[in-house]
Protein backbone atom coordinates (compact mmCIF):
# COMPACT_ATOMS: atom_id res chain seq x y z
CA UNK A 1 0.00 0.00 0.00
CA UNK A 2 1.77 3.44 -0.99
CA UNK A 3 0.63 6.24 1.20
CA UNK A 4 1.07 9.95 0.30
CA UNK A 5 0.85 13.35 2.07
CA UNK A 6 -0.52 16.84 1.05
CA UNK A 7 1.10 19.72 3.25
CA UNK A 8 -1.32 23.14 2.98
CA UNK A 9 1.70 25.88 2.62
CA UNK A 10 -0.05 28.71 0.34
CA UNK A 11 -0.57 30.95 3.67
CA UNK A 12 -3.89 30.55 6.04
CA UNK A 13 -7.43 31.03 4.71
CA UNK A 14 -8.77 34.46 6.29
CA UNK A 15 -5.27 36.43 6.40
CA UNK A 16 -2.46 35.06 3.92
CA UNK A 17 -0.09 36.88 5.32
CA UNK A 18 -0.51 35.97 8.90
CA UNK A 19 3.27 34.32 8.53
CA UNK A 20 4.40 37.33 8.68
CA UNK A 21 2.56 38.22 12.16
CA UNK A 22 4.96 35.68 13.06
CA UNK A 23 7.99 37.54 12.71
CA UNK A 24 9.93 34.65 14.51
CA UNK A 25 8.85 31.74 13.11
CA UNK A 26 9.92 30.40 9.49
CA UNK A 27 7.03 28.62 7.87
CA UNK A 28 9.64 26.79 5.68
CA UNK A 29 11.04 25.48 8.73
CA UNK A 30 7.32 23.87 10.07
CA UNK A 31 7.52 22.43 6.31
CA UNK A 32 10.38 20.89 6.52
CA UNK A 33 9.54 19.10 9.53
CA UNK A 34 6.78 17.91 8.68
CA UNK A 35 8.39 16.34 5.76
CA UNK A 36 10.85 14.47 7.75
CA UNK A 37 7.81 13.11 9.95
CA UNK A 38 5.91 11.83 7.52
CA UNK A 39 9.08 10.27 5.85
CA UNK A 40 10.29 8.59 8.57
CA UNK A 41 6.35 7.11 8.83
CA UNK A 42 7.11 5.59 5.18
CA UNK A 43 4.88 8.46 3.47
CA UNK A 44 6.78 7.86 -0.38
CA UNK A 45 5.04 10.67 -2.10
CA UNK A 46 4.56 14.29 -0.48
CA UNK A 47 3.31 17.13 -2.30
CA UNK A 48 3.00 20.66 -0.82
CA UNK A 49 0.85 23.22 -2.33
CA UNK A 50 2.56 26.51 -2.15
CA UNK A 51 1.41 30.26 -2.85
CA UNK A 52 2.31 33.15 -1.13
CA UNK A 53 6.12 33.11 -0.72
CA UNK A 54 5.73 30.65 -3.14
CA UNK A 55 9.38 30.79 -4.62
CA UNK A 56 11.23 31.33 -1.25
CA UNK A 57 8.99 28.22 0.45
CA UNK A 58 10.25 25.89 -2.59
CA UNK A 59 14.02 27.03 -3.10
CA UNK A 60 14.25 26.36 0.87
CA UNK A 61 12.75 23.25 0.50
CA UNK A 62 13.70 21.89 -3.10
CA UNK A 63 16.40 19.10 -1.54
CA UNK A 64 13.84 17.68 0.50
CA UNK A 65 12.07 15.39 -2.43
CA UNK A 66 8.96 16.93 -2.01
CA UNK A 67 6.36 17.84 -4.90
CA UNK A 68 5.21 21.31 -5.62
CA UNK A 69 2.08 22.55 -6.65
CA UNK A 70 1.16 26.42 -7.28
CA UNK A 71 -2.27 27.67 -5.83
CA UNK A 72 -2.00 30.79 -8.01
CA UNK A 73 -5.36 32.15 -6.93
CA UNK A 74 -4.30 31.34 -2.91
CA UNK A 75 -5.72 34.90 -2.01
CA UNK A 76 -9.20 33.78 -2.45
CA UNK A 77 -8.72 29.78 -1.99
CA UNK A 78 -10.00 27.93 1.43
CA UNK A 79 -8.08 24.83 2.72
CA UNK A 80 -10.66 22.75 0.64
CA UNK A 81 -9.19 23.63 -2.42
CA UNK A 82 -5.38 22.71 -1.62
CA UNK A 83 -6.94 19.41 -0.18
CA UNK A 84 -8.61 18.75 -3.62
CA UNK A 85 -6.08 19.86 -5.47
CA UNK A 86 -3.02 17.80 -3.63
CA UNK A 87 -5.53 14.59 -3.49
CA UNK A 88 -6.46 14.86 -7.04
CA UNK A 89 -2.51 14.61 -7.67
CA UNK A 90 -1.54 12.06 -5.92
CA UNK A 91 -4.49 9.77 -5.93
CA UNK A 92 -3.72 8.00 -9.21
CA UNK A 93 -0.54 6.43 -7.27
CA UNK A 94 -1.20 6.38 -3.55
CA UNK A 95 -4.31 3.89 -1.76
CA UNK A 96 -3.97 7.06 1.55
CA UNK A 97 -3.55 10.18 1.68
CA UNK A 98 -2.74 12.48 4.56
CA UNK A 99 -3.66 16.16 4.83
CA UNK A 100 -2.35 18.84 6.90
CA UNK A 101 -1.99 22.40 7.13
CA UNK A 102 1.24 23.38 7.57
CA UNK A 103 0.72 25.41 10.58
CA UNK A 104 0.28 22.02 12.55
CA UNK A 105 4.00 20.59 12.10
CA UNK A 106 4.14 19.35 15.98
CA UNK A 107 2.39 15.80 15.14
CA UNK A 108 4.82 12.55 16.34
CA UNK A 109 5.95 9.59 14.09
CA UNK A 110 4.05 7.73 16.45
CA UNK A 111 0.84 9.20 15.45
CA UNK A 112 1.29 8.80 11.78
CA UNK A 113 1.78 5.15 12.03
CA UNK A 114 -0.97 4.25 14.72
CA UNK A 115 -3.37 6.31 12.28
CA UNK A 116 -1.72 3.95 9.11
CA UNK A 117 -2.49 1.30 11.02
CA UNK A 118 -6.26 1.78 11.59
CA UNK A 119 -8.66 0.32 9.48
CA UNK A 120 -11.05 3.24 8.00
CA UNK A 121 -11.50 5.17 4.67
CA UNK A 122 -11.21 8.42 6.89
CA UNK A 123 -8.83 8.94 10.34
CA UNK A 124 -8.79 11.54 12.59
CA UNK A 125 -6.52 11.89 15.37
CA UNK A 126 -8.12 13.30 18.61
CA UNK A 127 -6.08 14.22 21.68
CA UNK A 128 -8.14 14.87 24.67
CA UNK A 129 -11.57 15.37 22.61
CA UNK A 130 -10.42 17.69 20.14
CA UNK A 131 -10.02 16.42 16.55
CA UNK A 132 -6.71 17.38 15.39
CA UNK A 133 -4.38 17.13 12.23
CA UNK A 134 -3.28 15.62 10.13
CA UNK A 135 -6.00 13.64 8.61
CA UNK A 136 -5.41 10.25 6.77
CA UNK A 137 -8.27 9.84 3.63
CA UNK A 138 -8.73 6.99 1.19
CA UNK A 139 -7.50 8.11 -1.95
CA UNK A 140 -11.04 7.06 -3.42
CA UNK A 141 -12.63 9.90 -1.64
CA UNK A 142 -11.14 12.46 -4.09
CA UNK A 143 -13.75 12.73 -6.26
CA UNK A 144 -16.61 13.02 -3.74
CA UNK A 145 -14.51 15.40 -1.75
CA UNK A 146 -13.47 17.35 -5.18
CA UNK A 147 -17.71 17.72 -5.88
CA UNK A 148 -18.43 19.32 -2.37
CA UNK A 149 -19.93 22.39 -3.06
CA UNK A 150 -21.07 23.69 0.57
CA UNK A 151 -19.31 26.13 2.94
CA UNK A 152 -18.36 23.56 5.95
CA UNK A 153 -15.04 23.06 4.10
CA UNK A 154 -12.89 19.65 4.53
CA UNK A 155 -15.25 18.73 7.33
CA UNK A 156 -18.29 18.96 5.28
CA UNK A 157 -16.97 17.26 2.49
CA UNK A 158 -15.96 14.64 4.73
CA UNK A 159 -19.27 14.41 6.28
CA UNK A 160 -21.07 14.40 2.58
CA UNK A 161 -19.05 11.33 1.64
CA UNK A 162 -20.54 9.03 4.35
CA UNK A 163 -17.40 7.31 4.32
CA UNK A 164 -17.00 6.03 7.73
CA UNK A 165 -14.89 8.10 10.36
CA UNK A 166 -12.32 6.70 12.62
CA UNK A 167 -11.61 8.75 15.51
CA UNK A 168 -8.55 7.83 16.96
CA UNK A 169 -7.74 8.76 20.16
CA UNK A 170 -3.79 9.60 20.60
CA UNK A 171 -1.65 10.69 23.32
CA UNK A 172 -0.27 13.41 21.07
CA UNK A 173 -0.86 17.29 21.67
CA UNK A 174 1.07 18.28 18.52
CA UNK A 175 -2.21 17.57 16.36
CA UNK A 176 -3.86 20.38 17.97
CA UNK A 177 -1.18 22.93 18.41
CA UNK A 178 -1.15 25.61 15.60
CA UNK A 179 1.39 28.31 14.82
CA UNK A 180 -0.58 30.93 14.34
CA UNK A 181 -2.71 30.37 17.59
CA UNK A 182 0.36 30.22 19.66
CA UNK A 183 2.20 33.12 21.07
CA UNK A 184 4.96 31.97 21.72
CA UNK A 185 5.22 28.76 19.48
CA UNK A 186 8.93 28.33 19.05
CA UNK A 187 9.88 28.14 22.41
CA UNK A 188 6.27 25.38 22.72
CA UNK A 189 7.86 23.58 19.73
CA UNK A 190 11.31 22.69 21.69
CA UNK A 191 10.18 22.77 25.16
CA UNK A 192 7.32 20.38 24.95
CA UNK A 193 7.70 19.25 21.07
CA UNK A 194 11.21 18.51 20.66
CA UNK A 195 12.08 16.60 16.98
CA UNK A 196 13.18 13.33 17.72
CA UNK A 197 16.69 12.70 16.67
CA UNK A 198 16.89 10.09 13.84
CA UNK A 199 20.03 8.95 11.32
CA UNK A 200 19.43 9.66 7.65
CA UNK A 201 21.19 8.46 5.51
CA UNK A 202 21.16 9.41 1.34
CA UNK A 203 21.64 6.62 -0.95
CA UNK A 204 23.53 6.69 -4.26
CA UNK A 205 24.33 4.30 -7.00
CA UNK A 206 27.87 4.81 -7.98
CA UNK A 207 29.87 4.09 -10.80
CA UNK A 208 32.42 6.25 -12.83
CA UNK A 209 30.31 9.23 -10.25
CA UNK A 210 27.66 9.17 -8.31
CA UNK A 211 24.91 8.73 -10.92
CA UNK A 212 21.11 8.17 -9.29
CA UNK A 213 19.67 8.92 -5.89
CA UNK A 214 16.69 10.39 -3.67
CA UNK A 215 16.89 13.86 -6.52
CA UNK A 216 16.18 11.65 -10.01
CA UNK A 217 13.82 9.72 -8.21
CA UNK A 218 11.52 12.03 -6.89
CA UNK A 219 12.12 13.67 -10.86
CA UNK A 220 11.25 10.23 -12.36
CA UNK A 221 8.50 9.47 -10.60
CA UNK A 222 6.93 12.78 -12.01
CA UNK A 223 7.51 12.32 -15.75
CA UNK A 224 6.17 9.15 -15.16
CA UNK A 225 3.03 10.85 -13.41
CA UNK A 226 3.07 14.14 -15.87
CA UNK A 227 4.88 12.58 -18.88
CA UNK A 228 7.08 15.53 -19.60
CA UNK A 229 10.36 16.48 -18.03
CA UNK A 230 9.74 20.17 -18.55
CA UNK A 231 6.94 19.69 -16.32
CA UNK A 232 8.59 17.39 -13.89
CA UNK A 233 11.34 19.78 -13.23
CA UNK A 234 8.76 22.65 -12.46
CA UNK A 235 6.41 20.42 -9.98
CA UNK A 236 10.12 19.80 -8.38
CA UNK A 237 11.43 22.72 -7.91
CA UNK A 238 14.52 21.98 -10.19
CA UNK A 239 16.14 23.33 -13.54
CA UNK A 240 15.11 21.97 -16.79
CA UNK A 241 18.95 22.23 -17.45
CA UNK A 242 19.17 20.30 -14.09
CA UNK A 243 16.68 17.92 -14.87
CA UNK A 244 18.23 16.61 -18.64
CA UNK A 245 21.60 16.50 -16.81
CA UNK A 246 21.09 14.01 -14.09
CA UNK A 247 18.40 11.77 -16.61
CA UNK A 248 21.77 12.33 -19.32
CA UNK A 249 24.42 11.46 -16.39
CA UNK A 250 22.49 8.40 -14.69
CA UNK A 251 22.15 7.10 -19.03
CA UNK A 252 25.31 7.56 -19.32
CA UNK A 253 26.56 5.47 -16.39
CA UNK A 254 23.78 2.55 -17.28
CA UNK A 255 24.53 2.26 -20.95
CA UNK A 256 20.58 2.11 -21.67
CA UNK A 257 17.72 4.98 -21.22
CA UNK A 258 16.43 5.80 -18.68
CA UNK A 259 13.41 8.05 -19.85
CA UNK A 260 12.00 7.34 -23.30
CA UNK A 261 11.76 11.15 -25.11
CA UNK A 262 10.15 12.36 -28.67
CA UNK A 263 11.21 15.52 -29.81
CA UNK A 264 8.73 18.56 -28.98
CA UNK A 265 10.59 21.89 -30.26
CA UNK A 266 9.78 24.37 -26.91
CA UNK A 267 7.11 22.55 -24.98
CA UNK A 268 10.44 19.91 -24.78
CA UNK A 269 7.81 17.09 -25.96
CA UNK A 270 6.47 14.01 -24.63
CA UNK A 271 8.71 11.44 -22.11
CA UNK A 272 7.84 8.56 -19.99
CA UNK A 273 10.13 5.85 -18.81
CA UNK A 274 11.90 3.03 -20.35
CA UNK A 275 11.12 -0.39 -19.14
CA UNK A 276 14.64 -0.54 -17.64
CA UNK A 277 14.38 2.87 -16.04
CA UNK A 278 11.10 1.46 -14.54
CA UNK A 279 12.94 -1.65 -13.07
CA UNK A 280 15.45 0.05 -11.69
CA UNK A 281 13.24 2.67 -9.97
CA UNK A 282 11.53 -0.34 -8.35
CA UNK A 283 14.79 -1.71 -7.26
CA UNK A 284 16.03 1.54 -5.87
CA UNK A 285 13.50 1.90 -3.88
CA UNK A 286 13.52 -1.74 -2.61
CA UNK A 287 17.11 -1.03 -1.63
CA UNK A 288 16.38 2.38 0.13
CA UNK A 289 13.77 0.37 2.68
CA UNK A 290 15.95 -2.15 3.67
CA UNK A 291 18.65 0.14 4.29
CA UNK A 292 16.32 2.56 6.18
CA UNK A 293 15.31 -0.51 8.64
CA UNK A 294 18.87 -1.63 8.77
CA UNK A 295 19.91 2.16 9.91
CA UNK A 296 16.86 2.60 12.30
CA UNK A 297 17.93 -1.11 13.61
CA UNK A 298 21.70 -0.36 13.98
CA UNK A 299 20.99 3.45 15.71
CA UNK A 300 18.90 1.87 18.50
CA UNK A 301 21.78 -0.35 18.90
CA UNK A 302 24.52 1.99 19.25
CA UNK A 303 22.48 5.14 20.24
CA UNK A 304 21.05 4.52 23.28
CA UNK A 305 18.67 7.45 24.01
CA UNK A 306 20.06 8.37 27.27
CA UNK A 307 18.20 10.62 29.96
CA UNK A 308 18.97 14.14 28.61
CA UNK A 309 17.18 12.94 24.84
CA UNK A 310 20.88 13.09 23.38
CA UNK A 311 21.62 9.80 21.76
CA UNK A 312 24.12 8.08 23.46
CA UNK A 313 24.89 10.76 26.15
CA UNK A 314 26.53 12.99 23.27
Amino acid sequence: MRIGAVIAAAGIPGGFQAYDYLENIDGSSMVRRMIYSFRRSGVEDIVAITGYRAEETEKRLAKLGAIFLRSPDYESEQMLDYAVRGLSYLSKTCDRIFFCPADVPLFTEDTLLCMIKADAPVVIPVYEGRKGHPVLLDSTLTEKIGTYSGERGLKGAIDASKAPVCLLPVDDSGVIVRAHYEQDFEELAQKEHPPAIHPRVKLQLVKDTPFFGPGIMVLLRQVDALGSVREACEKTGMSYSKGWSLIKTAEAQLGYRVVERSPGGRTGGMAGLSEKGRLLMGRYEQLERAVSDIVEEKYREIFAESGDGMPGGV
